[in-house]
């Protein structure tokens, strides 16, 4: 049943963009697109390229029957071609920004590193190779996230099996299911919205610094941790040109003999 999660108050009937209702909402969506179901229209699409399923009884081949209205339709949560609540349709597309957001917060980190292991240990090589344009590198980071990927596509993979066969329409946004450390168990709703709202806005920032990475060795063909502009970010306080400018401004002119020698 499309209302579902509306029902069971999983996802409110109230959360729309603006409403405060879910974490991370700063009332911010000029084009209207949270109200969009360009789901609906991209899976629709992308089956009709599929080609149709026969199934084969001795010599004849019968088409498949399409899915009864009502049908669980696994990961994209629309039913048939009725229309969605918008709050559903929200759901979605906050389910997509964590995703993204996840993979961001792995790739934030794990950029620089390989980058800084590669100063380290390839010193020799180091500069011409970015992770835009390619080059020599130590293959541990690509490895990996190449690990972590996977992993977050098996709890994809397990996620949509739970929605599909137990809960339907009724998951959170980003809902793995999956909490070995119970660190989650018990917490009051209050805690588990601010978990969620920090995840979001990690997120959304580490999507940001992906973007201007990219954006940085696209442009400048060096890696970012040799920019002059990411100093702060990935050097020693201390090493920054203009830190140390400061610093022997402040204590340069310092005398440290005793004067009574």
């Amino acid at each position: 049943d499309l209302e579902k999660a509306l029902l069971v108050g999983v996802v409110p009937a109230d959360a729309l963009v603006g409403s405060g209702v879910l974490p991370g909402d700063d009332g911010w969506d000029p084009l209207d697109l949270s109200t969009k179901d360009y789901f609906k229209q991209v899976q629709s699409y992308i089956l009709s390229l599929v080609p149709e399923r026969k199934i084969r009884i001795g010599d004849d081949e019968i088409p498949e029957q399409e899915p009864e209205a009502g049908a669980a339709m696994p990961t994209v949560g629309f039913v048939g071609e009725e229309e969605r609540p918008p709050a559903l349709i929200l759901r979605d597309y906050r389910e997509a920004e964590i995703r993204h957001g996840r993979l961001a917060m792995l790739a934030a980190v794990i950029w620089p590193l390989q980058e800084i292991a590669d100063r380290i240990f390839i010193p020799d090589t180091f500069g011409s190779m970015t992770i835009v344009y390619g080059g020599p590198t130590l293959p541990f980071a690509p490895l990996l996230m190449t690990f972590f990927m996977l992993n977050l596509g098996y709890l994809d993979i397990y996620s949509s099996e739970i929605k599909e066969n137990e809960s339907g329409d009724a998951f959170l946004p980003g809902e793995c299911f999956w909490d070995p450390l119970a660190i989650m168990e018990g917490a009051p709703d209050s805690m588990k919205r601010n978990m969620q709202e920090r995840e979001i806005l990690n997120g959304r920032a580490s999507m940001i610094a992906v973007a201007a990475y990219i954006f940085e060795e696209g442009m400048t063909h060096k890696p970012v941790i040799s920019l002059a502009a990411n100093d702060l970010l990935f050097e020693p306080f201390f090493l920054v040109p203009f830190v140390q400018a400061w610093l022997d401004n402040q204590f340069g002119s310092v005398s440290y003999i005793d004067p009574l020698i």
